[in-house]
């Protein structure tokens, strides 16, 4: 473990056995609109990040400078920060730095005490306990530590104001639910699902979590609030969690038939089945950015330059791309104002095409960042 002060051997997503160091980032710790496991970073064993096929080094956090320098707290120290904060104190020394001070204590409080204070939960069992009660609870805490994800933390929010979250989504013996009717949508003769059958019912409330915050950015806006007051438009797990049951009910139908006309669009662009997509993410803001603009999109036989040409011709290559959460928000926020006329989006803006290599021919995609 980090806790040890030894560095943790671990493995990526694709089964590398790694040595990495973790780190806090203090200031995405602290940010409200972000999800706090988005803050935790983990760094090579000589505690450098490189790029340019590691010829340059973007962030050094090897001596204690470079970590008070970065904001970046490493989890060795959650335990005993006083020595660490001393040192940071001493680097950030000087009025003009009172408020990188501040921050840090606000992180101490905020974040470090919480692991002092957390309670963990313990189940004791003694001698006299039969071995097949000792089986059952071994089998019940085992199961039972599978992490929730967010639509079912969300659907025992809901039951608790009288909402069947799930049999929205997968429906009963009388009710065809939402999951299998974006299975039969625009399904071809000779296909099982149809091109949005993959869309997962966490997409579809991180599509209904743009239409709710970007409400509450208008009320703040409306209400004479600038900057950073104004709430972010975001679509990640812990917009998620709070998204409630009114906005979900009010939503819902909207959202669900921009997936429809997104399936619709695709189609228009001759894209039939789910491998047709370079990108699964690509769905999300496609399909919210269709339900907020209305039904002219994907219609054919129109005169001049329709909605659905630029989408056709212009956004589709950049939502290719990819489709991280800050970028969905971002088409969701800029494409409806962009399609009349207006700047463009950042994602097209802010895209940089690459010629390939002669000797990556063979990759695509490779060529392209953004």
């Amino acid at each position: 473990m980090t806790l040890r002060g030894k560095v943790v051997e671990t493995v990526t997503p694709k089964n590398k056995k790694v040595k990495r160091w973790f780190y806090i980032d203090i200031r995405k710790a602290l940010d409200d609109a972000a999800d706090r496991e988005e803050a935790i970073a983990g760094v090579p064993e000589d505690r450098r990040i490189r790029t340019d096929f590691g010829r340059e080094v973007v962030l050094d956090l090897s001596t204690p400078e470079g970590e008070y320098s970065a904001l970046m707290y490493p989890v060795t120290q959650v335990f005993d920060w006083d020595r660490w904060q001393d040192g940071f104190d001493k680097h950030w020394r000087g009025d003009e730095h009172e408020a990188v001070r501040e921050t840090f204590r606000v992180f101490k409080r905020h974040v470090l005490e919480n692991f002092k204070g957390y309670r963990v939960p313990v189940i004791s069992l003694d001698r006299s306990t039969s071995k097949e009660a000792v089986c059952v609870v071994f089998e019940k805490v085992n199961t039972g530590g599978k992490p929730l994800d967010a639509f079912e933390l969300v659907t025992a929010m809901y039951a608790a104001d009288g909402h069947e979250l799930r049999k929205d989504w997968y429906g009963d013996d009388e009710h065809k639910g939402r999951h299998k009717r974006f299975v039969d949508t625009m399904r071809p003769a000779d296909s099982e699902a149809g091109i949005i059958a993959n869309v997962s019912n966490t997409d579809f409330l991180q599509a209904i979590s743009l239409f709710f915050t970007r409400e509450r950015r208008r009320e703040a806006e409306r209400a004479g609030k600038t900057g950073k007051e104004l709430p972010a438009v975001i679509g990640n797990r812990q917009a998620l969690l709070n998204l409630p049951l009114t906005a979900y009910k009010r939503y819902e139908k909207q959202v669900e038939h921009g997936f429809v006309q997104a399936a619709k669009f695709l189609h228009m662009l001759h894209s039939y089945r789910i491998f047709d997509l370079p990108y699964q993410s690509q769905i999300v803001p496609r399909a919210a950015i269709i339900a907020d603009i209305g039904e002219g999109v994907g219609a054919r036989g129109e005169s001049g330059e329709t909605c659905a040409l630029v989408l056709e011709r212009r956004v589709w290559r950049i939502v290719r791309l990819g489709g991280r959460e800050s970028r969905i928000a971002r088409d969701f926020m800029e494409v409806p104002r962009w399609l009349p006329g207006g700047p463009e989006p950042s994602t097209v803006s802010e895209t940089i095409f690459r010629r390939p290599l002669e000797d990556h021919a063979h990759a695509p995609f490779s060529c392209l960042k953004a």
